[in-house]
C-alpha cells in the first residue's frame, strides 16, 4: 500500500463549552480577534448570527508553525480541529489551543474534562492487491451484471467490486461518529488502483488496518 494523501485528519474533543466559561470572562469578539491574530484564519465569524454554537462557529484557513489548520469548529458539545497532517497533529494543536486559551481568557479547562473524543481520518492510497474482492461471490455477480448490461445497453462495461463499508446503528446514539469505508477513488480510472478510505480512527490506526487488509489479499 502506498499512501497518496491525507485528505482529512480531525480531532474532536467533547467538552461542554459552557463549562469552559465558568468564570463568565469569555467575550466572543475578543476570542475571535485573538484566534485570528494567533492562527491567521482567512475566514472567521463576523456577524452576530455566526456565533451560534448549536450550528457551529467556524474558522478556516489558519496556520500554526508548519501546519495548516483547515478548519476549527466550536459547538455546544465540543471543539474540533481539521488538518491535512494526521490526527495526532490535530490533537496536539487542539490541546495547545486550549492551554493557550486558559492563559489568555482565563478559561476553566483541565484535560480530564475531555471524557470522550472522536477522530475522523480520510486518506487516498494505491494498492495492486484486489482489496475489494472480499468474497468470490462478488466477482461472480459482477460478471453476471456486466453480461446483462452488455446485452441490454449494447456496450461492454466491466463491473467489479467498488466499495466496502462498515457502519453502526445511527438510531442507537444521538451523537454519531463516522463510518469506515474503502472504495475506488472517484474521478480516477479503476485500472489505476487508487482508493479512498474514511474511518472514525486515529490516522495511525487507520493506515495500520489498511495495510493489514492489503496483506490479507496478497499485497
Amino acid at each position: 500500500m502506498k499512501l497518496s494523501a491525507v485528505l482529512l485528519a480531525r480531532y474532536y474533543g467533547l467538552v461542554q463549552i459552557e463549562d469552559l466559561n465558568s468564570n463568565g470572562t469569555v467575550y466572543y469578539p475578543e476570542v475571535v480577534a485573538a484566534l485570528v491574530e494567533r492562527y491567521g484564519f482567512m475566514k472567521f465569524p463576523q456577524k452576530i448570527e455566526e456565533f451560534d454554537e448549536s450550528k457551529g462557529i467556524e474558522f478556516t484557513g489558519g496556520r500554526i508553525g508548519k501546519y495548516v489548520i483547515e478548519k476549527l469548529m466550536i459547538f455546544n458539545s465540543g471543539i474540533y480541529i481539521d488538518t491535512l497532517a494526521d490526527t495526532a497533529t490535530s490533537e496536539t494543536i487542539w490541546y495547545d489551543l486550549m492551554e493557550w486559551a486558559v492563559g489568555k481568557f482565563e478559561l476553566t479547562f483541565r484535560r480530564d474534562m475531555v471524557t470522550r473524543a472522536a477522530y475522523v481520518s480520510h486518506v487516498t492510497f494505491h494498492s495492486d492487491a484486489p482489496i475489494l474482492a472480499v468474497h468470490p461471490l462478488l466477482s461472480k455477480i459482477a460478471r453476471r451484471v456486466s453480461d446483462e448490461v452488455a446485452e441490454n445497453f449494447k456496450q461492454n462495461l466491466e463491473y467489479e467490486p467498488a466499495t466496502v463499508g462498515l457502519s453502526f446503528d445511527t438510531l442507537s446514539t444521538k451523537f454519531g461518529v463516522a463510518g469506515f469505508s474503502v472504495q475506488k477513488r472517484e474521478g480516477v480510472a479503476f485500472w489505476e488502483n487508487k482508493y479512498f478510505s474514511a474511518a472514525p480512527l486515529k490516522t495511525s490506526v487507520h493506515l495500520e488496518l489498511l495495510e493489514e487488509w492489503e496483506k490479507t489479499f496478497g499485497g
